[in-house]
């Protein structure tokens, strides 16, 4: 009888360990995937982002009860946020295609919703396993970057873009810049929450990492890279941001991305500003609903060319035009605003504002918490001048912040660590 017990419980362990290492893998698989899309599709992100956000929230329905009630509740004010949207429509009804709206929805809702998955698809165990799995190729990515950063100083290696600050734009082999970050994200969130790479190690790894960020130019990049830093020789001695660190972050912020803010938002009739003033216009018009889903801002709005454009001049503004808008999409928080309203696009801020408050509600290293702080805080501001929380760019971002965010009690150093070699 006891030998029979015994060979049920080796049976079931051998089981257990066979589903975690397959469910591991997958994950680690699907993020490599994530990044070739990346490098093989010219910001588009073809069609996986979608296809991950329709199946992210059938996972979210189909596992409602696994998920914390705080999560869940984010997650409906989500969907209070997607019926606004709708019911703009309506009374707007400024654009009538159910397709465009449904695909506009989708985008509105993949990043979230792809970042609940993530969260709750693995345990924290089999979390843990994904990024071991992952360290070795995020250790060649940190390597790679910063010799071919370096190199690019010198020599035209074909991997950077226009000039900033006297140098070319690193993004290594990605054919945007933003793309580059947002794959950084994920690679240095890796070597951060690794259990298999020693620290004395690891900070190395950071300096490699912050060099070769920092070559990026792109303000996202430096405040990615300024913020990663601050932020953990802070968490080092306090645990929480004081009124005076949120006040000099928000003062270097302002600095560090002035180039910005004068050329994309102080200057009159170039694409952000013109969307900024007019997503405001818009919220104003619509009050209090907004305009509805692919009516403005949205990558929908510029492919079937939103009546808004019309009527607010953009077909006269190049590069916003119908024959060419490469800049129509060239923003977010802009749209949620115009699209939902000032009702609807403050609630959609404040579902962002949620999962940056779950960060805070759990205990991390001084050096996890930096990252996710970091990683979160550049998105943000990110999305004033890009697309990027509405692209795969930024499912890349949030699935990896969810799968490191999730992983509980990993950082200490007693614990029995697991290690995984491939």
């Amino acid at each position: 009888m006891e030998n029979t017990l015994k060979a049920g419980n080796n049976l079931i362990k051998e089981r257990t360990s066979k589903a975690f290492y397959i469910k591991s893998f997958v994950v680690a698989a699907f993020f490599i995937i994530f990044i070739i899309n990346e490098v093989t599709h010219n910001g588009t992100g073809g069609y996986l982002d979608e296809i991950t956000g329709v199946c992210s929230i059938l996972y979210i329905v189909f596992s409602r009860k696994k998920i914390s009630r705080y999560d869940i509740l984010t997650f409906l004010f989500l969907v209070i946020v997607v019926l606004i949207g709708w019911l703009s429509n309506i009374v707007s009804s400024l654009t009538t295609d159910l397709f465009s709206i449904a695909v506009d929805t989708v985008c509105v809702t993949k990043v979230i919703s792809a970042y609940f998955a993530m969260k709750y698809f693995l345990t924290n165990e089999e979390k843990q396993a994904s990024i071991n799995m992952l360290a070795p190729i995020s250790k060649l990515f940190v390597i790679g970057a910063f010799i071919c950063g370096i190199l690019s100083l010198f020599v035209d290696l074909g991997m950077t873009g226009e000039k900033r600050y006297g140098i070319g734009s690193f993004k290594f082999f990605f054919p945007l810049n933003f793309q580059y970050i947002a794959v950084y994200i994920l690679i240095l969130g890796v070597i951060v929450c690794c259990n298999t790479i020693p620290q004395k190690i690891k900070r190395r790894y950071y300096f490699l990492a912050i060099i070769s960020i920092l070559l990026s130019t792109k303000a996202p990049a430096l405040i990615l890279a300024f913020a990663f830093v601050f932020l953990s020789i802070y968490f080092k001695r306090r645990q929480k941001l004081s009124i005076f660190a949120i006040i000099f972050i928000g003062i270097a912020l302002v600095f560090i991305a002035w180039y910005q803010i004068e050329n994309y938002f102080l200057t009159e009739n170039v694409p952000r500003q013109l969307f900024t003033e007019y997503s405001i216009k818009t919220a104003n018009t619509y009050f209090p609903l907004g305009s509805g889903f692919s009516t403005f801002g949205s990558n929908e709005a510029s492919v079937n060319y939103s009546s808004l454009y019309y009527q607010y001049g953009f077909d006269s503004v190049w590069g916003m035009t119908p024959d060419y808008g490469p800049f129509l999409s060239d923003n977010f928080w802009q749209m949620g605003l115009a699209q939902f309203g000032w009702f609807g696009g403050l609630l959609y801020a404040y579902v962002f504002y949620r999962i940056f408050k779950s960060f805070s509600m759990s205990k991390y290293s001084s050096t996890k918490k930096a990252f996710l702080y970091a990683a979160f805080i550049q998105y943000i501001l990110h999305g004033f001048g890009s697309a990027v929380l509405s692209s795969s760019a930024g499912m890349i971002g949030f699935m990896a912040m969810a799968l490191f965010s999730a992983v509980e009690n990993q950082d200490n150093e007693k614990q029995t660590k697991m290690r995984i070699n491939i």
